[in-house]
């Protein structure tokens, strides 16, 4: 794996709140996507065109794949909870996301969970390929593609026992707003719980179909 790391435009985005208890309302963190994003890119395929604006990922996959990821800072990471908007205009087909070479999908979003012993040692310009290395990481991705029914864990064949995808979305074009509980979700997908978050990262896969894909991610916030 080869990693390069791109600057991209700046900006600001406003929050929306979450309530957690009545009595202390947490405030979403809202996730720009600005220039603390890294590109990890793949020997031998071709990368993904990532386009940022503050509040908005569009992702172009034409027979490519590649990461965007972020070391999220030390207030974002006792996060338990995530929302954004996903939208997909041209769509990779159905794949069996537990087999290598044939695991396209329109997009997928990470998180990326660890002890907090650990977590303490991890710094922006931490690569996500280091991480993902870690057998104390758990990677859990939101996706949208494979062949199986929303609600179904599939574990990826790069790193079944810690690297999980759970279904979120057939693979077929749409839009559509996701509202997601992390800590009820680690648990059921890991049967561990979550611990604390380090990193989040969307990810497009179109090099085996090839397919090309054309996609967008906005309004991501941790509450």
């Amino acid at each position: 794996m080869t990693l390069s790391r791109r600057l991209f435009l700046t900006g600001a985005t406003a929050g929306v709140a979450f309530v957690g208890t009545q009595t202390s309302p947490v405030q979403a963190g809202p996730v720009t996507f600005d220039a603390s994003w890294d590109h990890l890119t793949f020997r031998r395929l071709s990368p993904n065109r990532f386009e940022l604006s503050p509040n908005r990922l569009t992702v172009i996959s034409d027979g490519a794949s590649s990461i965007l990821y972020r070391i999220l800072p030390d207030d974002l990471r006792g996060r338990t909870t995530a929302r954004w908007t996903w939208q997909v205009e041209s769509s990779a087909p159905a794949s069996d996301l537990s087999q290598i070479g044939n695991d396209d999908r329109n997009l997928g979003v990470f998180f990326v969970s660890m002890p907090a012993d650990q977590a303490a040692r991890v710094r922006e310009g931490t690569s996500i390929s280091r991480l993902l290395r870690n057998r104390a990481v758990n990677v859990l991705m939101y996706t949208w593609g494979g062949n199986q029914a929303p609600g179904t864990v599939v574990p990826s064949p790069h790193a079944p026992d810690r690297l999980r995808n759970l279904i979120t979305r057939r693979p077929e074009t749409g839009q559509f707003s996701e509202n997601v509980d992390l800590a009820r979700d680690f648990p059921r997908v890991f049967n561990q719980p979550l611990e604390q978050l380090v990193a989040v990262a969307v990810s497009s896969n179109s090099e085996n179909t090839p397919a090309r894909v054309v996609a967008h991610v906005s309004d991501f916030t941790l509450g």
